[in-house]
């Protein structure tokens, strides 16, 4: 009887780690890649940033109007034509960065395109 009841007991074990190891690599792995593609944002936000401090403040404030409701991506990318206009010098790559930064920094506020 206590023979049966250690083989049920390490079966169990067995499965419980199985089930622990299948877990954190499939979920394992998606938070590590989580985790790079943050890193990865942060790091682009901090270009998109340095970009919009030497393209941008010299004219603008800021971005941050708590009274306006937030714009959408396609409202941001018409800011940055306009802006080319008045002489605004950046590559289409630029252009993306900020846009992306300016989006991002409002995300969730923003109306509905269309």
């Amino acid at each position: 009887m206590k023979r049966a009841w250690v083989r049920k007991r390490a079966a169990w074990s067995l499965v419980l780690a199985g089930v622990l190891v299948s877990g954190f690599l499939i979920f394992g792995s998606h938070g590590v890649a989580m985790q790079e593609a943050k890193s990865g944002k942060k790091v682009m936000h901090e270009k998109a940033y340095t970009l919009y401090q030497s393209n941008c403040l010299g004219c603008h404030i800021s971005v941050a109007d708590p009274e306006k409701a937030g714009r959408t991506r396609d409202d941001w990318h018409l800011v940055v034509q306009v802006m080319h206009g008045y002489g605004l010098d950046l590559t289409d790559a630029e252009s993306e960065m900020i846009i992306d930064l300016l989006y991002d920094l409002r995300q969730g506020m923003e109306r509905e395109a269309g």
